[in-house]
């Protein structure tokens, strides 16, 4: 589908886009755009944990209901700078963190020392 020929998608997205950015305003998490993630094959539960080993997550994308939590493991011997949408976590050398997720939506999950380090969090 090309936008340009068709003016009414193009306002959409820009509206979309309008609406997300103010969302991300009111909310303590912000989120971002949805990553190429099957939700339908990720089972959703209330609460999960994504295991962090050899400057890795344990898997790409981790479905959770809202009110859950996220609980980051860190199996190495180095403390990550752990960002779950805006919200910046560390997580301890050999250690873990818990993040309670009160509101729905897609967050990317990164690591900006370790760039590799990422994942997609979808809160149902």
């Amino acid at each position: 589908m090309n936008l340009s020929a068709d003016p009414r998608q193009a306002q959409r997205r820009v509206l979309r886009t309008a609406l997300v950015f103010f969302a991300l305003t009111l909310c303590p998490v912000v989120m971002s755009p949805p990553a190429h993630v099957d939700a339908a094959s990720t089972p959703r539960v209330a609460s999960t944990n994504l295991i962090i080993k050899d400057g890795v997550f344990g898997r790409a994308s981790v479905v959770i209901l809202k009110g859950g939590t996220l609980t980051l493991r860190n199996t190495d011997s180095v403390a990550y700078r752990i960002k779950v949408g805006a919200t910046l976590v560390v997580v301890p050398a050999k250690g873990l963190k818990t993040i309670p997720l009160p509101q729905r939506g897609v967050f990317s999950i990164t690591c900006a020392r370790v760039p590799s380090l990422k994942a997609t969090l979808t809160v149902k």
